[in-house]
């Protein structure tokens, strides 16, 4: 169990995974050998998500970053999510366990978030103006989208006016191939319009959310 705050340096290690530019993206959290004499390793979590670098030198050796102020505010909000609900405030300190697979999970999304590569989701996302009830959403809630493959599950990383960036929790099969992607799977971001952002209560059922109000 670690505590964390302000204080705590959460790492980023990028190591070169072709000569193509791309990056393999792992979670580094330093050992304290203050708080302990004995010889201990850092903790490494490594995740799905490949970042491409353009500058080829760059993608050939290893780089450490530490996490910015966005990285650390959509992972204590969705750890404030898991740990207290959907209404729970976000802190500036919470205890969490760092082999906890939900909190694994979490890492990934925030390193897709960071490091991804936003698709298009032209192809992808059937229209849902005047289908669906719209759902308000803010950075780190979590959404369904009405995918070709039905709906799917999805946590909202970033807003720009009504361009949405989410990061998908499920697979969408059945896209057909383009240049851009061959296929979108789990953790990979897409870039979606606000009016496409749906109750995440969809995915478990083809009808609408009890409480939803159509409009």
């Amino acid at each position: 169990m670690v505590e964390l705050s302000g204080n705590i340096p959460f790492l980023w290690r990028l190591s070169a995974e072709s000569s193509d530019g791309f990056c393999a993206v792992s979670m580094v959290v330093p050992f304290d050998s203050e708080e302990d004499n004995e010889e201990r390793k850092d903790l490494t979590i490594e995740t799905s998500v490949m970042s491409f670098s353009s500058d080829s030198s760059r993608s050939e050796r290893e780089e450490m970053l530490e996490w910015n102020q966005d990285d650390m505010s959509l992972f204590l909000k969705l750890v404030t999510f898991h740990q207290d609900g959907e209404f729970a405030e976000a802190t500036d300190s919470v205890r969490v366990d760092l082999t906890d697979p939900e909190i694994i999970e979490i890492i990934h999304v925030v390193a897709a978030a960071g490091f991804g590569t936003a698709y298009s989701s032209a192809g992808v996302i059937q229209d849902a103006v005047g289908r669906f009830p719209p759902h308000a959403c803010d950075v780190g809630s979590f959404a369904a989208l009405n995918t070709v493959a039905g709906f799917k599950r999805c946590v909202v990383v970033d807003m720009d006016n009504d361009d949405v960036i989410c990061v998908l929790l499920e697979d969408v099969p059945g896209v057909e191939p383009t240049s851009e992607y061959e296929r979108l799977t789990r953790h990979d971001l897409l870039m979606v319009k606000q009016t496409d952002l749906l109750h995440p209560d969809f995915c478990h059922s083809t009808q609408r959310p009890r409480h939803a109000t159509l409009h």
